[in-house]
């Protein structure tokens, strides 16, 4: 079971807190997490600057290894900071207007890449007969972020993309249930702010940790709420 995690980055009007940054990365650095997702959505990557996004992955490289790096990348810029770095990119699907263009979209992206599926972002979006069509066409990514799917979604990318793909859920939501679907994994978001102490990896110790941080989530009206509330956990004030 992978388990990836969102990472949350301090700062105001454009700006980093490096100083808060690198104690925090330390905290992730010492957890068991496999992997963490560097300027993703949680985050609001979208509003950073390439180069600000390649600045962030040299800030994390200090302290853990590429393989536990995960950059989303929202345009071919941020594709070129993480590729320069050794670092796997997370592709963002964005306003693919069909499966045809989908599939063109796949091709471009170097090997071994991710891909962020969600139906915010485009009206195309990777599920089980994009999927097929993909493994067909010989462009199937590696694996990816498939948000606001149902186990059986999740089955059916499984039987498309075959056991090599790693299916990262969105939710972390009955994460045994996700993983017996054919998930390879889950995006952790609950876990974003590093609890402490954080909770050790088997399931039965995991998940109610993860479901109490997502009934807070819940609660808050918007994202942004969400987002302010994680930064808060991990920051402070």
């Amino acid at each position: 079971m992978i388990v990836c995690v969102p990472a949350l980055t301090p700062g105001a009007q454009g700006t980093i807190d490096t100083s808060a940054l690198r104690p925090y990365i330390n905290r992730a650095a010492n957890t068991w997490v496999h992997s963490f997702l560097l300027s993703g959505s949680t985050t609001r990557g979208d509003l950073l600057t390439a180069k600000d996004k390649g600045s962030i992955i040299d800030i994390w490289l200090e302290q853990l290894p590429p393989g536990r790096i995960i950059a989303c990348c929202w345009n071919s810029d941020d594709i070129k900071e993480s590729s320069a770095r050794g670092v796997r990119a997370m592709a963002v699907l964005q306003a693919l207007p069909n499966e045809n263009a989908a599939l063109d979209f796949l091709a471009s992206l170097p090997g071994g890449s991710y891909i962020y599926s969600h139906p915010m972002y485009t009206p195309t979006v990777f599920n089980t007969e994009l999927a097929t069509l993909a493994a067909k066409a010989g462009v199937l990514p590696a694996g990816g972020k498939v948000a606001k799917i149902g186990f059986s979604d999740i089955t059916g990318i499984r039987n498309a993309t075959g056991p090599e793909f790693a299916l990262l859920d969105g939710s972390s939501r009955q994460i045994g249930k996700r993983i017996e679907a054919g998930a390879s994994g889950v995006i952790a978001t609950p876990l974003s702010h590093i609890p402490s102490p954080f909770p050790t990896a088997d399931l039965p110790a995991l998940q109610p940790v993860i479901d109490a941080s997502q009934a807070t989530l819940d609660a808050l009206p918007d994202r942004p709420a969400r987002t302010a509330h994680l930064l808060q956990a991990a920051f402070g004030s």
